[in-house]
């Protein structure tokens, strides 16, 4: 987090998440290549006894610009030098329809707007396969003394804190005179919830910084 700015950067998160090797198809004999364009992803020989929901499949998708939908199949490798097909339960074919989160049609020319960077992760159901971004951008909460004092209440005109979903409810107070408002007594109510109790709160006219003298509350 950009402590002056208020801007927060995410990573992927996808260092330790096996990434499975994808490749397009072509031009496929007996399928329907008008509407579909066909996929294969290599898996282990035990890949569908080991499939969790929770885990999905993390995969790499080029980008190719076609208004087809992508249907995928599973190549499990075995021991032996060999490989068989995943089949699929709903149809008894051996193909996988991605679809998005919805059930609904998703075309390849739209993945980018699910991850501009080609990485997915595929959530097999009933038969499906449902397409999400394969990055992991959600922020752990937990309680963080300092996090309260500095970042949650950055709320200096032109910066990005837009609206009251995190920390105190600031909202009301942007663009306004923190001086003549009852913005102390705010916090004081606000921050006493949370176990964190304000000492004295006050605006710095000249630099647009509200300071804070804060305390942790002793609990037993």
């Amino acid at each position: 987090m950009n402590a002056s700015h208020g801007e927060v950067n995410l990573a992927d998160n996808l260092t330790d998440k096996r990434i499975y090797s994808f490749e397009y198809l072509g031009d496929v004999q007996g399928m329907d290549t008008e509407r579909y364009t066909y996929g294969e992803i290599r898996v282990p020989g035990n890949f569908e006894n080991r499939y969790s929901d929770k885990d999905g499949i993390h995969v790499h998708i080029p980008y190719i610009p076609q208004y087809k939908e992508l249907k995928i199949r599973f190549a499990m490798e075995k021991g032996n030098g060999g490989e068989s097909y995943l089949r699929n339960r709903s149809d008894n074919s051996i193909c996988f329809t991605v679809l998005a989160p919805d059930m609904g049609t998703v075309y390849l020319s739209a993945f980018r707007i699910v991850n501009e960077t080609n990485n997915f992760n595929l959530i097999l159901h009933d038969g499906k396969l449902l397409l999400y971004s394969a990055n992991e951008t959600d922020f752990i909460i937990k309680p963080s003394l300092e996090q309260t004092k500095v970042f949650l209440l950055k709320a200096a005109a032109g910066n990005l804190y837009q609206h009251p979903t995190t920390g105190v409810g600031l909202i009301r107070y942007l663009h306004g005179n923190f001086e003549n408002s009852n913005l102390p007594d705010k916090l004081q109510q606000e921050f006493e919830v949370d176990g964190m109790i304000i000492r004295n709160a006050y605006m710095d006219s000249a630099t647009g910084e509200l300071l804070l003298d804060a305390e942790e509350k002793q609990t037993d």
